[in-house]
């Protein structure tokens, strides 16, 4: 048995490459969700081609998404007694049956841990990724390192990931399953452009959201430097979090929009001027595409296009309005080595007897 155990949209997108290619050789997986992002995942299934999920292993908090810490006690409440439920009917066996979770989330460490209690062997996709201290980005960075100590195989996507996991089981996937979720949309979202100028910002993190005084600086700087109009897309937590700040950006500089499904931000995304993001995933696609990115993070775990189209603020003012003020020199022709590292998770999946 393959089981997907994810909770996020961004673990659905990054994921989903994966339970296509393994759909199309014929390989039987399952899908236990966790809803962590009650509003989004389930309504973003069908446009990333895969189907309803087996199990729902909880619903957020009261059907909505997971907006602090009694949120998640509830949360994972709902899960230990999924878990407990199901303990003898979906009890696997080492060495024959997977849970499979990719990246950072909360989800990815229950994924790992119900695998641990079902006696399956879990399998982490975007593993060995490290900011190089645990506090920054959090809990982020806490959660990849305890699924660096559970997982059974890690699926590396760079030399330097997989530096981070010696002496385990790693497979190297010469980058992020991400590339393939860009890749299956990018000639379309190319094509899409409208002519009309903008940037893109997209902030979300826990880290941030949570920092007032910071909020304010960093929207102050897009509104004051920036010149294109932008885009800001934001979930629920972004919206519930800034409830008071939203309101108060000029309409005429700041259009305010809701997380769209993934083919739609591909478009965005690549028509930008720019991106002013704190998205892992979208540093990768911007990376990808060429578009000037700046990561607003005070440090990133990923290396993909720093040097060339991406810039790390480390939550610098002075660096956010020197990005803004020409934005254009970072720009780059996209980029496409042709690797599928979803292709490389399947065949490995496969070779090991996951899903006989």
């Amino acid at each position: 048995m393959i089981v997907f155990c994810y909770g996020t949209t961004a673990e659905a997108i990054k994921l989903a490459p994966v339970m296509r290619r393994l759909e199309q050789r014929g390989v039987p997986f399952q899908q236990w969700v966790t809803l962590q992002q009650a509003d989004t995942v389930l309504d973003a299934l069908p446009g990333l081609g895969v189907p309803d999920p087996d199990h729902v292993l909880a619903v957020g908090r009261g059907g909505r998404p997971l907006r602090g810490p009694l949120d998640v006690v509830a949360w994972l409440g709902q899960i230990g007694r999924w878990a407990l439920r199901n303990r003898r009917t979906l009890r696997g066996r080492r060495g024959q049956d997977v849970v499979v979770v990719h990246g950072d989330t909360m989800t990815s460490v229950v994924g790992a841990l119900l695998a641990r209690s079902m006696r399956m062997d879990s399998a982490h996709v975007e593993a060995g990724l490290r900011s190089g201290s645990w506090r920054h980005p959090f809990p982020e960075e806490l959660d990849r390192r305890i699924v660096g100590r559970l997982a059974t195989v890690h699926y590396a996507p760079t030399e330097v990931a997989a530096g981070h996991l010696a002496g385990r089981d790693v497979v190297m996937t010469g980058g992020n399953t991400v590339i393939d979720a860009v890749r299956d949309r990018v000639r379309g979202a190319v094509d899409a452009g409208t002519g009309e100028r903008y940037g893109v910002v997209l902030l979300h993190r826990f880290e941030f959201l949570g920092n007032g005084s910071l909020v304010r600086q960093t929207l102050q700087t897009i509104v004051a430097e920036s010149r294109s109009p932008v885009v800001m897309v934001v979930d629920d937590l972004a919206r519930h979090s800034l409830g008071t700040v939203l309101p108060t950006l000029p309409p005429d500089r700041v259009r305010v929009v809701d997380k769209m499904p993934h083919a739609s931000f591909t478009q965005l995304i690549a028509g930008a001027d720019f991106i002013v993001t704190d998205s892992g995933g979208v540093q990768e696609e911007a990376a990808m595409l060429g578009v000037p990115t700046l990561v607003h993070r005070r440090a990133t775990e990923r290396g993909e296009g720093l040097g060339a189209n991406v810039l790390l603020s480390g939550w610098d003012m002075g660096v956010l309005r020197e990005f803004l003020g020409d934005v254009d020199v970072l720009r780059t022709a996209p980029q496409d080595d042709g690797v599928s590292p979803s292709q490389i998770v399947v065949e490995d999946l496969v070779r090991r007897g996951y899903g006989d």
